[in-house]
């Protein structure tokens, strides 16, 4: 739980938006503000992703997290580094943006 909350502490000034940089071909400064704005308000109701039933990702709030919810927490959260590696990726290869997990856009 202690991971949980440095990431919401983390989120809440703005890292993904950081991490996001300039836009890709097909993406807009507008749209990745929006990403990181939502995010950042996640955050600051202390609301954390978990994948739930089907793949879907869902938000569950940091203190009604169990032991049991950790696994589908990391699952959520691998959802997003793998994005933002494939964006990584893109620009190294300037291709254009990848379609936005649906949980951020």
């Amino acid at each position: 739980m202690q991971m949980e909350r440095r990431q919401l502490r983390e989120r809440r000034q703005g890292k993904l938006r950081r991490a996001l940089g300039t836009p890709l071909p097909g993406e807009s400064v507008e749209q990745l503000d929006r990403i990181g704005n939502q995010h950042r308000l996640r955050a600051e109701q202390g609301l954390v992703a978990v994948v739930g039933e089907g793949g879907r990702i869902s938000y569950k709030h940091v203190d009604d997290l169990s032991s049991l919810d950790m696994r589908f927490r990391t699952a959520a959260e691998w959802v997003q580094v793998g994005w933002l590696k494939e964006r990584i990726e893109r620009r190294r290869r300037g291709a254009g943006s990848s379609p936005i997990p649906q949980h951020l856009g």
